[in-house]
């Protein structure tokens, strides 16, 4: 059985969701449908880029991955398809990908993008403003159903994307990464990776941060940090929001610095 996943910034208060999936389901009545969030801040793709990147390595290979954060819907942004050997991921045009793209890069892993273009891949009619129901939800099926990628439309190089800078450091103290994501807890997770951090704390714009192994060795209203389950480190202050107490300039794709304690 073929699984699809669903990634949206469509909040759970309207029926988009399930139209998606009824669409997916009268074309393929076998796949496998399974929702990562719809909870994605609106029209923020870059929320929508590193929440992708953060999950969909966790599912079997073949799987399809459809994101639908789409600002630009009804205008003249492409609907693709993205192949890099092990997973397919279908969605717009708009820099959504651009983690996919990244990591892929790193890996020296090949990455065909196609335009979709098939007319097999529209509902009809189509409507201007749902393409996750009337363009993505169908191309995913059909591609669980047999399609193969490249039938969907033509490849293209001119796909759009963001720049995904990585952490780095000057001298032996300053390490300067980014906020990736800030999730329900407000914990804020930052693309700032283990081999950075040495010692058991830092300061993060002149304040003290202690490194802790776990939430609960936090001490209650204070900021600490930790090595999440991902690898990279994260701000948090237990049982509250680190995203709240930090709420000055702290949002996903945020620059941060910090500066290793002696």
């Amino acid at each position: 059985m073929l699984t699809a996943t669903l990634l949206t910034d469509f909040g759970l208060a309207d029926t988009f969701i399930a139209q998606m999936k009824g669409v997916m389901l009268s074309i393929n009545p076998e796949v496998n449908i399974v929702d990562i969030t719809h909870l994605i801040e609106p029209y923020n793709i870059r929320h929508g880029a590193v929440a992708l990147g953060m999950s969909y390595k966790y599912f079997p290979e073949g799987t399809i991955h459809i994101a639908v954060v789409d600002p630009g819907v009804g205008s003249n942004r492409r609907g693709i398809v993205v192949d890099d050997g092990r997973y397919i991921f279908i969605g717009p045009d708009n820099g959504l990908f651009s983690v996919i793209y990244a990591e892929n890069k790193y890996a020296q892993n090949k990455v065909t993008v196609y335009e979709i273009t098939d007319k097999r891949c529209y509902r009809n009619p189509t409507g201007v403003t749902f393409h996750g129901r009337d363009v993505f939800a169908p191309t995913a099926a059909l591609i669980s159903n047999g399609l193969r990628p490249e039938e969907v439309g033509p490849p293209i190089v001119d796909y759009q994307s963001f720049d995904i800078i990585p952490p780095s450091k000057a001298g032996d103290n300053t390490i300067t990464g980014e906020v990736l994501y800030i999730d329900r807890f407000g914990n804020i997770i930052t693309n700032i990776t283990a081999a950075f951090i040495t010692g058991c704390g830092f300061k993060l714009n002149g304040r003290l941060v202690s490194l802790k192994e776990n939430y609960a060795q936090g001490q209650d209203g204070q900021l600490h940090a930790l090595i999440n389950s991902d690898g990279y480190l994260e701000l948090f202050i237990k049982q509250g929001s680190a995203g709240l107490n930090l709420r000055s300039g702290v949002k996903t794709g945020a620059r941060i610095t910090v500066e290793l304690s002696d």
